[in-house]
């Protein structure tokens, strides 16, 4: 019987071994005197998986029902999405899209919640790593998987 599962267990480890990781998405912000532009890389799959659940519109508005963006006290941000273009990364096709982050009047542009769950309301295993753009680095801000939808946002010094 133990030989029996050490068996299936060493299958199942070499079963993991070989499997083909999911893709991620990525949000790379880039911080300005008026707001924050972002970049946010979607893996085609996964997005189409978590569409199938809430598959109304275009993928602008599909974003604008699950993206958005607060003031620490709460108050809400204007998003704007722009262009939507196709590429791959590391073989995974994905989709990215060019979003424009206004804060309301008065509040910094520097710092706010990001609100995020436009993958990982349904695939829950997802990844999401929000980074800073710094000339041609990033820096990783954070992370968001299932149940977390809220990630606290500061601008790095530099940014």
């Amino acid at each position: 019987m133990r030989a029996a599962r050490l068996a299936l267990l060493a299958l199942a480890w070499v079963g993991a071994a070989f499997a083909h990781p999911a893709p991620s998405s990525i949000v790379r912000l880039d911080f300005r005197a008026d707001g924050v532009r972002a970049e946010y890389w979607l893996p085609v799959s996964e997005l189409e998986y978590a569409r199938a659940a809430d598959p109304g519109g275009a993928l602008p508005a599909y974003l604008l029902r699950h993206v958005a963006a607060q003031t620490p006290a709460g108050a809400a941000w204007r998003i704007d999405v722009g262009a939507v273009r196709e590429t791959k990364y590391l073989d995974h096709p994905y989709l990215v899209a060019d979003l424009v982050l206004t804060p309301p009047p008065g509040a910094s542009p520097r710092e706010f919640l990001l609100l995020d769950d436009a993958v990982t309301h349904e695939v829950r295993n997802h990844v999401v790593y929000v980074a800073a753009r710094r000339g041609e680095e990033s820096a990783v801000l954070g992370v968001l998987q299932y149940p977390a939808r809220r990630l606290r946002i500061a601008a790095p010094a530099g940014s």
